[in-house]
């Protein structure tokens, strides 16, 4: 993945989550409409908007660059997979 290019679905929903509102031109659809397939979309003429402000099944796209830097210096939990095990000797 390219620093430039836009973050992926599941990055787009833990920004929305930890109040990223910064326009962008890329947004995810998470869910089919009748007249939208899910997917990543690009705004006309590459306006750039809030999309996390719209729908619980939309969410903005930034750049990962962009991202990067606006989670930087933030404190932020993050869920783990990582179990450590401390034996006693």
């Amino acid at each position: 993945m390219s620093k430039e290019e836009p973050v992926d679905l599941e990055l787009a929903k833990r920004l929305k989550e930890e109040g990223y509102s910064k326009p962008c031109e890329y947004y995810w659809q998470d869910r089919d409409l009748p007249f939208s397939l899910s997917g990543l979309k690009a705004t006309k003429n590459g306006e750039k908007m809030n999309h996390n402000r719209y729908d619980d099944f939309i969410y903005s796209a930034p750049p990962l660059i962009e991202a990067i830097s606006w989670l930087h210096g933030k404190n932020i939990e993050y869920p783990s997979s990582i179990v450590i095990n401390f034996l006693k000797k």
